[in-house]
Protein backbone atom coordinates (compact mmCIF):
# COMPACT_ATOMS: atom_id res chain seq x y z
CA UNK A 1 0.00 0.00 0.00
CA UNK A 2 2.77 2.46 0.90
CA UNK A 3 4.74 1.93 -2.37
CA UNK A 4 1.55 2.63 -4.30
CA UNK A 5 0.98 5.88 -2.37
CA UNK A 6 4.58 6.95 -2.98
CA UNK A 7 4.17 6.27 -6.72
CA UNK A 8 0.93 8.26 -6.83
CA UNK A 9 2.59 11.13 -4.96
CA UNK A 10 5.54 11.27 -7.39
CA UNK A 11 3.26 11.08 -10.43
CA UNK A 12 1.22 13.97 -9.08
CA UNK A 13 4.38 16.08 -8.86
CA UNK A 14 5.23 15.76 -12.56
CA UNK A 15 4.88 19.07 -14.35
CA UNK A 16 2.85 18.26 -17.45
CA UNK A 17 3.15 21.81 -18.74
CA UNK A 18 6.67 21.00 -19.95
CA UNK A 19 5.56 18.21 -22.26
CA UNK A 20 6.71 18.48 -25.85
CA UNK A 21 4.36 20.54 -28.00
CA UNK A 22 4.17 22.95 -30.92
CA UNK A 23 4.07 26.47 -29.49
CA UNK A 24 3.75 28.50 -32.70
CA UNK A 25 3.23 27.96 -36.41
CA UNK A 26 2.73 29.78 -39.68
CA UNK A 27 -0.52 31.70 -39.98
CA UNK A 28 -3.37 29.18 -40.16
CA UNK A 29 -4.82 30.24 -43.53
CA UNK A 30 -2.77 31.54 -46.43
CA UNK A 31 -3.71 32.41 -50.03
CA UNK A 32 -1.37 32.29 -53.01
CA UNK A 33 -1.42 32.33 -56.79
CA UNK A 34 0.46 29.75 -58.90
CA UNK A 35 4.18 30.44 -59.24
CA UNK A 36 4.60 32.06 -55.81
CA UNK A 37 6.69 30.68 -52.94
CA UNK A 38 5.19 29.15 -49.79
CA UNK A 39 7.07 29.06 -46.47
CA UNK A 40 5.66 26.96 -43.64
CA UNK A 41 7.14 26.86 -40.12
CA UNK A 42 6.35 25.09 -36.86
CA UNK A 43 8.16 25.81 -33.61
CA UNK A 44 8.28 23.46 -30.63
CA UNK A 45 9.09 24.16 -26.99
CA UNK A 46 12.14 21.86 -27.01
CA UNK A 47 14.48 20.02 -29.38
CA UNK A 48 12.95 17.86 -32.09
CA UNK A 49 14.37 14.89 -33.98
CA UNK A 50 11.83 14.27 -36.72
CA UNK A 51 9.60 16.72 -38.52
CA UNK A 52 7.10 15.42 -41.05
CA UNK A 53 5.16 17.71 -43.39
CA UNK A 54 2.07 15.98 -44.85
CA UNK A 55 -0.06 17.49 -47.61
CA UNK A 56 -3.59 16.54 -48.67
CA UNK A 57 -5.97 18.27 -51.05
CA UNK A 58 -9.58 17.04 -51.17
CA UNK A 59 -10.09 18.72 -54.56
CA UNK A 60 -7.26 16.66 -56.09
CA UNK A 61 -7.75 13.21 -54.56
CA UNK A 62 -5.66 11.64 -57.33
CA UNK A 63 -2.61 13.45 -55.91
CA UNK A 64 -3.00 11.55 -52.62
CA UNK A 65 -0.91 12.33 -49.54
CA UNK A 66 2.41 13.99 -50.30
CA UNK A 67 4.99 14.28 -47.55
CA UNK A 68 8.50 15.41 -46.70
CA UNK A 69 10.33 13.98 -43.70
CA UNK A 70 13.18 15.89 -42.08
CA UNK A 71 15.51 14.51 -39.46
CA UNK A 72 18.00 16.21 -37.19
CA UNK A 73 21.23 14.18 -37.01
CA UNK A 74 24.25 15.29 -35.02
CA UNK A 75 26.54 13.07 -37.13
CA UNK A 76 25.36 14.71 -40.36
CA UNK A 77 25.80 18.18 -38.94
CA UNK A 78 22.19 19.27 -38.78
CA UNK A 79 18.82 18.84 -40.43
CA UNK A 80 18.44 16.87 -43.62
CA UNK A 81 15.51 15.85 -45.79
CA UNK A 82 15.27 12.09 -45.46
CA UNK A 83 12.51 11.56 -48.00
CA UNK A 84 10.17 13.77 -49.96
CA UNK A 85 7.36 13.06 -52.44
CA UNK A 86 8.61 13.01 -56.04
CA UNK A 87 6.31 15.90 -57.07
CA UNK A 88 7.85 18.11 -54.37
CA UNK A 89 11.53 17.11 -54.29
CA UNK A 90 12.81 19.65 -56.83
CA UNK A 91 10.77 22.51 -55.34
CA UNK A 92 11.39 21.98 -51.61
CA UNK A 93 14.08 23.30 -49.30
CA UNK A 94 14.56 23.28 -45.54
CA UNK A 95 13.87 26.51 -43.71
CA UNK A 96 13.61 27.48 -40.05
CA UNK A 97 16.26 27.52 -37.34
CA UNK A 98 16.86 24.22 -35.53
CA UNK A 99 18.58 25.99 -32.61
CA UNK A 100 15.27 27.83 -32.05
CA UNK A 101 13.32 24.54 -32.34
CA UNK A 102 11.86 25.53 -35.73
CA UNK A 103 11.01 23.13 -38.52
CA UNK A 104 10.34 24.85 -41.81
CA UNK A 105 9.60 23.92 -45.38
CA UNK A 106 9.80 26.28 -48.38
CA UNK A 107 8.11 25.33 -51.64
CA UNK A 108 8.83 27.29 -54.82
CA UNK A 109 6.78 27.42 -58.01
CA UNK A 110 3.45 26.76 -56.32
CA UNK A 111 0.85 24.85 -58.30
CA UNK A 112 -2.92 24.79 -57.73
CA UNK A 113 -2.56 21.19 -56.46
CA UNK A 114 -0.30 22.46 -53.62
CA UNK A 115 -3.32 24.06 -51.97
CA UNK A 116 -5.12 22.18 -49.23
CA UNK A 117 -4.11 21.03 -45.77
CA UNK A 118 -0.47 20.97 -44.69
CA UNK A 119 0.22 19.16 -41.43
CA UNK A 120 3.40 19.65 -39.45
CA UNK A 121 4.14 16.68 -37.17
CA UNK A 122 7.14 17.11 -34.86
CA UNK A 123 8.68 14.40 -32.71
CA UNK A 124 10.60 15.25 -29.58
CA UNK A 125 14.34 14.52 -29.54
CA UNK A 126 15.33 11.54 -27.41
CA UNK A 127 18.95 10.45 -27.14
CA UNK A 128 19.56 7.02 -28.63
CA UNK A 129 17.76 4.91 -31.20
CA UNK A 130 15.84 2.85 -28.67
CA UNK A 131 13.42 5.57 -27.57
CA UNK A 132 10.88 7.63 -29.45
CA UNK A 133 9.82 11.05 -28.30
CA UNK A 134 6.31 12.34 -28.01
CA UNK A 135 4.68 13.76 -31.16
CA UNK A 136 2.58 16.83 -31.73
CA UNK A 137 1.01 18.14 -34.94
CA UNK A 138 -0.56 21.29 -36.35
CA UNK A 139 -2.65 21.83 -39.51
CA UNK A 140 -2.22 24.82 -41.79
CA UNK A 141 -4.66 25.62 -44.62
CA UNK A 142 -3.22 26.89 -47.89
CA UNK A 143 -5.16 28.15 -50.91
CA UNK A 144 -3.51 28.33 -54.35
CA UNK A 145 -5.88 29.77 -56.94
CA UNK A 146 -5.71 31.73 -60.13
CA UNK A 147 -6.86 35.29 -59.54
CA UNK A 148 -9.80 36.28 -61.69
CA UNK A 149 -10.35 39.85 -62.70
CA UNK A 150 -13.49 41.34 -64.13
CA UNK A 151 -13.13 44.03 -66.74
CA UNK A 152 -16.05 46.24 -67.65
CA UNK A 153 -15.92 48.16 -70.89
CA UNK A 154 -18.22 51.03 -71.72
CA UNK A 155 -18.71 52.07 -75.32
CA UNK A 156 -19.85 55.58 -76.09
CA UNK A 157 -21.80 55.89 -79.30
CA UNK A 158 -22.36 59.28 -80.91
CA UNK A 159 -24.95 59.71 -83.64
CA UNK A 160 -24.88 62.74 -85.88
CA UNK A 161 -27.79 63.64 -88.06
CA UNK A 162 -27.11 65.50 -91.27
CA UNK A 163 -29.72 67.60 -92.98
CA UNK A 164 -29.63 67.64 -96.75
CA UNK A 165 -31.11 70.49 -98.74
CA UNK A 166 -31.67 70.14 -102.47
CA UNK A 167 -31.78 73.17 -104.72
CA UNK A 168 -32.93 72.95 -108.27
CA UNK A 169 -31.56 75.31 -110.83
CA UNK A 170 -33.67 75.93 -113.98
Amino acid sequence: MIPRLITIYFLSQIDLSNTFRIVSYTQNEQSFVPGQTLSLTCKSNSAWEFCLWKHTNSDYKEVGVRDCLMEWKRAKGGVSVEKCHAELTDRVSISGDYDNQECGLTITGLEVEDGGSWECEMEEYKFGDWASGSKHSQNISVSVEYKTTTTTATTLQTTTETETTEKFIE
